[in-house]
């Protein structure tokens, strides 16, 4: 991806924000410098794709969570890493594969990512806690038995609850309350079994480009009604192997997808044109009108005379 711009919109010591701009959307990163050698990235993406091309950083390592969107890292060394809304990673930097392209399914992406350089973040917390200070290298190697790249783990209610309020706090008190939470985020870490995400599957690249080849085929041709089989034999996968890695990358089922993308994408018609209901429902494949309102309500709470009621100007 090429970016138009690149503004660096704050620089202080504690912090800074940064805006990239490109013809497809935007991508802004807020980071806090929390302590000395901890630092926490917001990052907030209405792109696709973005390229990290990050240097390997020793002795690094980071915890990151996700909470909108969907995010695919595929690293220099082959390897597709998949984060959906509540997941957690966490995984060294030192790896020259470090470096990767980032694809967001959906074109968004809210998260946050704990960077921590173990030589300057140790003593500091073994100040802070004194005789309970805690090893930030064994801390992030129990999650790095099997890869450097660490392992993902799916949202239970304590981290649920943990990561939470790092999107909800008061700018009066971030700098302080981030001191605490990051703190809380660490110990909690170590009360926490290292147990990969249940149902994970590892995609290579053939499987990867064929599933968001079949996907700009499906929301391309939008009005069809192409089956399993169909796609993938135009993938060039068996049908088993393209339901599995379409829900991994996407995090639905290819008809859940499809049935969310139409209703997406008739509430924009219904705002934005002036065709009938009868007609929109065709245009996004519905041949029955019922059908259609059905599925409009259920995903939206409005039928779509009251949706275009509300929403156009």
């Amino acid at each position: 991806m090429k970016w138009k711009e690149a503004l660096q919109i704050r620089q202080t010591e504690d912090d800074n924000l940064t805006l990239m701009e490109s013809a497809s959307g935007k991508l802004r990163i807020a980071a806090y410098t929390v302590y000395p050698g901890i630092t926490l990235q917001y990052i907030t993406s209405h792109v696709q794709n973005v390229t990290f091309p990050a240097r390997p950083r020793p002795d690094v390592f980071a915890i990151n969570h996700c909470e909108k969107g969907r995010i695919e890292c595929h690293f220099q060394n082959g390897e597709y890493l998949y984060m959906g809304k509540g997941d957690m990673s966490i995984g060294w930097r030192d790896s020259a594969g470090y470096c990767h392209n980032a694809f967001f399914p959906s074109s968004h992406y809210h998260g946050v990512s704990l960077i921590v350089h173990v030589p300057e973040a140790q003593p500091v917390l073994d100040r802070l806690l004194t005789d309970d200070s805690l090893d930030l290298s064994g801390l992030c190697s129990r999650f790095c038995y099997h890869s450097r790249f660490g392992m993902i783990l799916e949202e239970n209610t304590s981290m649920r609850h943990l990561f939470y309020e790092l999107y909800h706090v008061p700018e009066a008190i971030r700098k302080r309350y981030l001191r605490l939470k990051v703190m809380e985020i660490l110990l909690f870490l170590t009360t926490l079994e290292p147990v990969q995400k249940q149902n994970q599957i590892q995609l290579n690249k053939k499987q990867a480009d064929a599933v968001k080849e079949i996907h700009y085929l499906l929301t391309q041709h939008v009005k069809e009604h192409l089956t399993i089989n169909e796609l993938a034999q135009r993938g060039g996968l068996a049908a088993t192997t393209l339901k599995r890695c379409f829900k991994e990358m996407y995090g639905k089922t290819i008809f859940q997808y499809m049935q969310e993308y139409r209703v997406s994408e008739a509430a924009r018609l219904l705002v934005e044109g002036e065709e009938s209901i009868m007609e929109i429902a065709a245009r996004v494949g519905y041949e029955n009108s019922s059908k259609f309102a059905k599925a409009f309500q259920k995903f939206t709470g409005l039928t779509p005379s009251m949706y275009r009621q509300k929403h156009k100007s």
